[in-house]
């Protein structure tokens, strides 16, 4: 072992002579050296407790159910079957969202009590939209670079059908009311967060035919999401032992505000057209349920309730008897 640079009497005597702010040095000049190791790798932190959209199992539940309902609105609106898949999501700064040499449209949409949140479009894609939408086949030029006026009008639709499916995708979680508030294929002036504010970020990848593929990307800022963040940590799982709850509360209290239309059947009957327009006041049809038979009445095509026509407060009214079939109960 080797020996101290200075002996104890010269430790002594120099810290009598230094300011306290030196005394450290002086006590690390009195020990050996330490042995440092041949290679030193550079220290990262743990990228496991970062703030990632992979933490929140019920926002990647929600991207995926967007794949569905998108999905199926572009197969009707295309005609045709159209590829749409999730390809990535991860945690980005505003400032790189907006900093890309792709060119793109973007939606800014807002929502009371949240803030603002992006969604983006390979410019492509969106002309063939308008294409599709004024009966055309869904094609695009080649890389085209903005939107004639035309198609910048017509993008407003496409965002008013955005605007519908979010609400209905977000209803179950957390009724949101969107709006949109802007938009541009210029990113510089959105205005939608602090340049170094976190986003929750999903792309997609859009194949609309074998010639024409682009991406589009959602992009939620961390305050956005802030006020729902406990209920996006829940788990999903197809194991219907523990199924979660609160999910379960809120989806059953948002459909119990759903408006139905009712339809009180009191009877059929068939009748040639020629008998049809030879009816005059006074006619009666006959009806295939007796006087005293319940009728059903519907929701759609669904006989929930078997009822009694009769009268209330001098309206028309039916009285329930039973339910027709469980569900009505």
């Amino acid at each position: 072992m080797s020996e101290p640079i200075l002996a104890p009497e010269e430790i002594e005597a120099l810290m009598a002579e230094v300011a306290p702010a030196e005394q450290t040095e002086a006590i690390f000049a009195s020990l050996p050296p330490v042995k440092q190791p041949e290679h030193v790798k550079p220290y990262r932190f743990d990228a496991g407790d970062e703030d990632t959209p992979q933490r929140y199992p019920m926002f990647v539940n929600l991207q995926e159910r967007l794949v569905e309902m998108l999905d199926e609105q572009w197969n009707e609106l295309f005609k045709r079957d159209i590829s749409l898949q999730v390809s990535s999501m991860e945690s980005l700064f505003y400032k790189d969202i907006i900093a890309v040499d792709t060119p793109q449209v973007y939606f800014v949409f807002e929502a009371d009590s949240y803030g603002r949140m992006l969604v983006s479009f390979d410019t492509a894609l969106i002309v063939a939209f308008v294409d599709a939408m004024l009966g055309g086949t869904g094609e695009a030029s080649d890389s085209p670079q903005t939107l004639s006026a035309v198609e910048l009008r017509l993008s407003e639709r496409i965002a008013d059908k955005l605007i519908k499916t979010l609400g209905e995708l977000w209803r179950p979680v957390f009724p949101i009311e969107f709006e949109l508030y802007k938009l541009d294929y210029d990113p510089q002036f959105l205005a939608v967060t602090s340049a170094m504010e976190h986003c929750f970020s999903t792309f997609f990848d859009i194949k609309l035919s074998e010639d024409l593929e682009g991406q589009m990307g959602i992009y939620y800022p961390r305050p956005f999401l802030e006020p729902m963040l406990d209920v996006l940590r829940v788990t999903v799982t197809d194991d219907t032992v523990d199924n979660d709850s609160e999910w379960t509360d809120s989806l059953i209290q948002q459909l119990s505000k759903t408006p139905a239309a009712l339809r009180f059947e009191l009877g059929r009957c068939q009748i040639n057209i020629g008998a049809f327009l030879e009816m005059k006041p006074g006619d009666f049809l006959p009806l295939s349920t007796r006087a005293n038979d319940p009728c059903s009445l519907w929701i759609d095509e669904i006989p929930l309730f078997q009822a009694r026509p009769g009268e209330k407060d001098g309206h028309l009214a039916a009285e329930i008897i039973e339910p027709a079939q469980p569900g009505g109960i």
